[in-house]
């Protein structure tokens, strides 16, 4: 499978400072690959992407995610973090 991010997503993974944080992202995107089913699909505007929680230092995060399946079979990555404004462009 052919993973892409987002310049977005680029630009987030660069900015982490904190190791349990990288490797708790790490963990969440290497479980989307195992299955890409996993994560809940958004409703709405957002219908083609989905949502897969996770947990960095205690706290719940979200990696957002479309996975190409029938067509390309790649995965791109657009976003990660806390709830509160994630789904922003």
């Amino acid at each position: 499978m052919k993973l892409l991010e987002t310049s977005k997503f680029s630009k987030l993974r660069k900015k982490i400072r904190d190791e349990a944080e990288s490797v708790a992202l790490k963990s969440a995107i290497g479980e989307i690959l195992k299955d890409p089913q996993i994560g809940k699909k958004l409703k709405g505007e957002l219908g083609h992407l989905r949502s897969y929680s996770y947990t960095a230092r205690g706290q719940t995060r979200r990696l957002i995610y479309h996975w190409y399946h029938w067509e390309k079979n790649e995965m791109v990555l657009f976003s990660f973090g806390p709830r509160q404004g994630i789904y922003k462009n």
